[in-house]
């Protein structure tokens, strides 16, 4: 699909989203954001072939990989309107960690944008099996302890903290929302850039 093609579906408010995951969670928080403001959303997926840590530790690491996620979603899906990377890892504040998810939103044009979900602190109980390197995700460490499987493709970790108020989509929906923002507020964000 050519540019033009992309830019008139935009206009009409259809878009083709193509997302860097096969995780359900992920896939429905996006969708249900697009859908927000979008009247048409047509979704594509794949799973990333590239080289990801299972567990990121680290804002720019949280990031890198959200962004990496929708730029290969861009890269091996077809017609995309927008290219979305989500990513979820650990932050350390204050010697704590906690758990976030980025969105990284990558337009046809080129121009993208970052968002964030709220963050949650992970106990320090399930932080260090992943800190010593017994288990290598937190997912693998959450199904251990409460007899759970594929959690993150779920309610997520969140889910289980919050007794399902917050679920794992929910996360993703927020990060994505956020990272929107500047698409559907281009004056104010991506047509004044250059006026700074």
């Amino acid at each position: 699909m050519s540019a033009e093609t992309i830019r008139s579906y935009v206009g009409e408010n259809k878009v083709i989203i193509c997302i860097g995951t096969r995780n359900p969670a992920k896939i429905r928080g996006v969708t249900n954001a697009f859908k927000r403001f979008f009247n048409e959303v047509e979704v594509k997926y794949i799973n990333p072939s590239i080289n990801l840590a299972p567990q990121p530790i680290g804002l720019e690491n949280v990031i890198d990989g959200a962004r990496r996620r929708a730029l290969h979603a861009m890269d091996k899906l077809r017609d995309c309107s927008y290219g979305v990377g989500i990513e979820a890892g650990w932050v350390l504040i204050n010697g704590e960690y906690y758990d976030l998810e980025a969105a990284w939103i990558q337009r046809w044009d080129g121009v993208g944008s970052l968002g964030f979900s709220p963050a949650f602190k992970i106990p320090w109980l399930f932080a260090e099996k992943i800190l010593d390197g017994s288990r290598k995700e937190l997912e693998d460490v959450v199904n251990e302890y409460y007899g759970t499987e594929n959690i993150g493709d779920k309610g997520g970790f969140i889910g289980v903290l919050t007794k399902n108020i917050v679920i794992r989509s929910d996360l993703s929906y927020m990060a994505t929302l956020m990272a929107l923002i500047p698409f559907i507020n281009e004056d104010l964000y991506i047509r004044g850039k250059d006026t700074r």
